[in-house]
């Protein structure tokens, strides 16, 4: 799905004008290109019915998106993490890619999903802090932000939903940003249980008694008590410089 969005974005970059049906084929290309091996599908789905929703889905949305302008897909950045209120260099070499940046400074992250965020998780949606958190070292500047949401329901729909950050949003994250480099560093990965879990390949191993070292994330010191279930995930990558 984001193969062929990144495709049709910049296809409209480079003054073209790709058409749906195109866009539709060439996702229907890497579905089946994925699908070579046999893949284990959630309970009531199979590749069939999700290929036809993901059909359904992405030509919504790039009806939704006909009217957009992209200045950058897929956009790459690296720097040194800072925290943003105190000027503090945190040791942590950071680099990554940012899904979408529409002309006008809005940073969009595209999802498929089965449903909505719960209450009150757009505003704690940690790609999107990072994004932000990125954007103003880079630039001085805390962006807009919006969530692009396709649901892969009975009846797909997409869902466009806009918010915003302040300056201690952004400086919280840079700390945990460092927080699990440090951890990284030792040798600690800790699961970050939700709802997603029962579709992971590793659930049996992270979940409470799967496994001894799954037994550290009962005692994790932390100062925050989102820190367990917020860790970083891709597309990020962090480090200490040598």
């Amino acid at each position: 799905m984001h193969a062929a969005i990144e495709w049709f974005h910049r296809e409209r970059m480079d003054g073209r004008t790709p058409t749906v049906e195109q866009a539709i084929e060439m996702f229907t290309a890497d579905w089946f290109a994925q699908n070579v091996d046999p893949l284990v599908f959630p309970h009531k789905e199979d590749a069939e019915s999700l290929r036809e929703k993901g059909t359904v889905l992405l030509a919504q949305y790039l009806m939704v998106m006909a009217e957009s302008k992209a200045k950058a897909v897929e956009e790459p950045f690296e720097l040194d993490l800072v925290d943003p209120e105190t000027g503090e260099d945190l040791g942590v070499r950071f680099r990554g890619f940012i899904d979408l940046v529409e002309e006008g400074g809005v940073l969009v992250d595209v999802k498929t999903a089965a449903r909505l965020p719960e209450p009150g998780g757009l505003e704690r949606h940690l790609q999107l802090t990072t994004y932000a958190l990125v954007f103003y070292l880079l630039h001085g500047v805390i962006p807009k932000l919006r969530l692009d949401m396709l649901l892969k329901l009975k009846a797909p729909r997409v869902e466009q939903l806009c918010t915003q950050r302040s300056l201690p949003d952004l400086a919280w994250t840079a700390r945990l940003i460092e927080r699990a480099t440090r951890a990284i560093e030792q040798g600690h990965f800790f699961p970050n249980p939700s709802w997603r879990c029962t579709e992971c390949e590793y659930f049996a191993t992270a979940r409470p008694g799967g496994d001894r070292k799954s037994q550290l994330f009962r005692s994790f010191p932390t100062t925050h008590r989102g820190f367990r279930r917020t860790l970083p995930k891709a597309p990020f990558l962090f480090h200490s410089p040598p």
